[in-house]
């Protein structure tokens, strides 16, 4: 008798246990969407940043997949310069500056309403030179980016948010050797505002 009642105790102890033990992380498909605009901040000794000037930039992202706090998803960005120095890029009076990356970000509950994310990515790029009515030619490349974003929860599955990214750019660009990393090379700070949905 003894021994079926502690049989049925350690029964019953190891079925609470094992409800209450936390299951493993899983791939989950858990979508969020973000709008964002951007100013990007162009520096160093390159095209972009000695003959171009920004307008306000936009961007969006989707995040697809999530686990364990890390999330995965695509972003597009694209941003409109003016050439301000023609004797440099040539008698041009516009460029436009596109790019569709991969990104990974881990996900921190800092408390209810703040969520820090910091964030890497990898992706392609292209810079169209040309003037209001023609284009002359694009480069094309690839970029790599790093950076974080703090998420303000305003709603349910709403939030507002800013974040710094850095980006470089390796443009695929023939010319004098001389000549190669200015035309090639880029690098920026993008400072951005945008409002995020979903979880």
């Amino acid at each position: 008798m003894k021994y079926s009642y502690i049989v049925s105790v350690l029964f019953i102890c190891s079925i609470t246990l094992g409800q209450e033990s936390k299951s493993k992380p899983e791939l989950e498909i858990k979508a969020n969407f973000r709008l964002q605009t951007f100013l990007p901040v162009h520096f160093g000794n390159n095209a972009l940043a000695k003959a171009h000037k920004p307008r306000p930039a936009f961007s969006m992202q989707l995040n697809l997949l999530e686990y364990n706090h890390f999330k995965a998803g695509l972003g597009l960005d694209f941003v409109t310069y003016d050439i301000t120095n023609s004797e440099l890029i040539a008698n041009l009076s516009t460029s436009k500056y596109t790019s569709a990356y991969f990104l990974i970000g881990y996900e921190y509950k800092i408390n209810q309403k703040l969520l820090l994310t910091p964030t890497i990515g990898y992706g392609s790029a292209t810079l169209d030179l040309g003037s209001r009515n023609s284009r002359f030619g694009n480069q094309g490349g690839n970029e790599f980016r790093i950076g974080s974003i703090l998420d303000y929860k305003i709603g349910k599955t709403t939030y507002v948010f800013g974040a710094i990214q850095y980006v470089t750019n390796t443009f695929d660009v023939k010319t004098t050797a001389e000549y190669q990393s200015f035309f090639s090379k880029s690098n920026q700070l993008q400072l951005t505002l945008g409002i995020r949905f979903g979880n």
